[in-house]
């Protein structure tokens, strides 16, 4: 299976991976973004990604992203759908600086990996009342949150 990359802007890096037991493949920033405390920005990457079922793309922050940078991606992981890649639904790394100074991110730097999952649609159907299951408490009942 391939996966289909346009680079909406020519400056773009595509994306690869690190080494060949990598699971997910670099996302690049597309140019230099600077971020202040507290402030969130879209990071553009310049690439449109085309999945094909069963394949949806996931994007992971970096495990150094806050860890250099302070950075987080506020909705953890963004997922992709297989339609979004028209000409104007470019790849954007959603960040937010929660450190105490400006970061700067670089054009070219390593933002976030793409992950490629194999996902299923089952079909889902509405029951009249609960199934048959002894209850766990709710809401993080394995951690104690009650």
């Amino acid at each position: 299976m391939k996966i289909k990359v346009w680079k909406k802007d020519p400056r773009a890096q595509i994306l690869k991976k690190s080494t060949e037991q990598s699971v997910g493949y670099d996302l690049f920033a597309l140019e230099e973004v600077s971020i202040e405390p507290g402030e969130f920005v879209l990071i553009r990457t310049g690439l449109v990604i085309k999945t094909e079922p069963p394949y949806a793309l996931f994007i992971f922050p970096r495990s150094s992203l806050f860890k250099n940078k302070s950075l987080i991606m506020p909705n953890s992981a963004g997922i992709i759908d297989f339609d979004y890649c028209g000409e104007e639904d470019e790849i954007k790394i959603p960040v937010l600086n929660l450190g105490k100074e400006k970061v700067i991110v670089k054009a070219h730097e390593k933002i976030a990996q793409a992950v490629f999952i194999k996902i299923g649609n089952p079909e889902i159907e509405e029951i009249p009342i609960p199934p048959k299951s002894s209850s766990r408490g709710g809401f993080g009942s394995t951690g104690g949150w009650k």
